[in-house]
């Protein structure tokens, strides 16, 4: 923080993903939750980074692997709505992998809304709402972090 970093990646590479080793990456987002200045600092600051991964002319949340590796992440680190950047792509990476995916569209919007409702009503949200607590924030920042989510969703 003192050095000037102006956001954190998290990276993940393809032997995580072969390995469906999670372990340094939760070393790293376990520590934003150890520290209130290092939460409050990185706040809409982390991006996820993929390397050595070449998904050709699939997207990242098509690879089996990888959805099966973002959704472990995902269930032991569900506070992605107040870190992660909404400049990237990671939170739709994250959505996208927890969703059923290659539905055709009419199926689409009704298998997977309830998913995406439990998802941010019963993890996401409650998640962003403990760091919220965590680092002091007003009822009116929180809302606004909220609302920040749902304007990149609907961009997405």
């Amino acid at each position: 923080m003192e050095a000037g970093i102006e956001s954190l990646d998290i990276t993940i590479t393809i032997e995580d993903i072969v390995n469906q080793d999670i372990s340094a990456q939760m070393a790293i987002l376990s520590a934003l939750l150890d520290n209130e200045d290092f939460a409050i600092y990185f706040r809409e600051k982390v991006n996820i980074v993929f390397t050595g991964i070449n998904p050709g002319d699939k997207n990242l949340w098509e690879i089996p692997e990888v959805r099966k590796y973002i959704q472990k992440l995902d269930d032991e680190f569900p506070y992605w709505l107040y870190f992660l950047s909404k400049e990237g792509d990671g939170l739709n990476l994250i959505y996208e992998c927890r969703m059923i995916p290659f539905l055709n569209p009419e199926d689409e919007f009704d298998l997977n809304f309830a998913e995406f409702k439990d998802s941010v009503q019963n993890r996401w949200i409650p998640a962003m709402s403990e760091v919220c607590a965590f680092t002091d924030m007003s009822d009116e920042e929180t809302q606004q972090l909220c609302m920040s989510f749902y304007r990149y969703m609907l961009a997405k």
